[in-house]
């Protein structure tokens, strides 16, 4: 499982930043998920992104430390116990310079079912960019009669969710977009300031095998305008 938390950021390092790849997913679409309690952020207020001197001329406010603590809280709120925990968080190589010169740090998280990962200002320690992971193999699977790709954009949304600081209500929209960009042509979506972006790659240990990322991160005005995304 490390391995594959290690394969997804070489992937992610080795795609176009907005997402790429012609390959989509014949999967059924997840079933919207129920409403619960308490979806208000005390921290409403805050901005979700602000201006960075980096790739993409944004970054998230929040640190990983912020994240996994909503993260684990939006989980619960589902029935899902388990905790992610900030000693889960492991640094893939060392600090390196995107191409404006910004110190970036790649991290992993690998946890059964669940590998997410990670780009990180190194001396502002803010996200730029978060992603959830998977195979092809696994997201096509079924267990115990569920689709296994139900659970993956389920998780893939609630990330998103409270990366860009949205409440609990907006969880079935982030996992519309998602499922979009994994079935439909266009494999980047803007939406509300951000990209949404599914890309696959061929693992060179398994031909019949893929690697799939959801990712989600903000971008300047600009730079939306010169990759002219499609928008949600």
């Amino acid at each position: 499982m490390k391995r594959l938390a290690i394969l997804l950021i070489i992937a992610m390092v080795a795609v176009f930043a907005a997402g790429c790849g012609d390959d989509s997913v014949n999967i059924s679409r997840p079933e919207e998920l129920e409403s619960v309690e308490g979806t208000e952020y005390t921290e409403k207020t805050i901005a979700a992104a602000e201006d960075s001197f980096n790739v993409n001329g944004k970054r998230f406010t929040m640190t990983l430390y912020d994240f996994t603590s909503r993260f684990n809280v939006e989980c619960n709120r589902r029935g899902d116990k388990e905790q992610l925990t900030m000693a889960g968080w492991k640094k893939n190589g060392q600090v390196t310079k995107d191409s404006n010169g910004v110190n970036i740090q790649y991290y992993y998280y690998d946890d059964k079912d669940l590998n997410l990962t990670a780009t990180v200002e190194a001396e502002t320690e803010k996200i730029v960019n978060i992603g959830c992971g998977t195979t092809s193999a696994r997201f096509t699977a079924k267990e115990d009669g569920k689709n296994k790709s139900d659970e993956i954009l389920m998780k893939s949304a609630i990330m998103a969710q409270v990366v860009c600081g949205y409440d609990s209500d907006s969880q079935n929209t982030m996992q519309t977009i998602f499922y979009k960009t994994a079935t439909g042509s266009d494999k980047s979506l803007y939406y509300d300031g951000f990209v949404f972006s599914f890309s696959s790659k061929e693992d060179s240990t398994d031909k019949s095998n893929k690697l799939m990322l959801f990712r989600v991160f903000p971008v300047s005005d600009e730079l939306q305008a010169e990759w002219k995304l499609p928008e949600y």
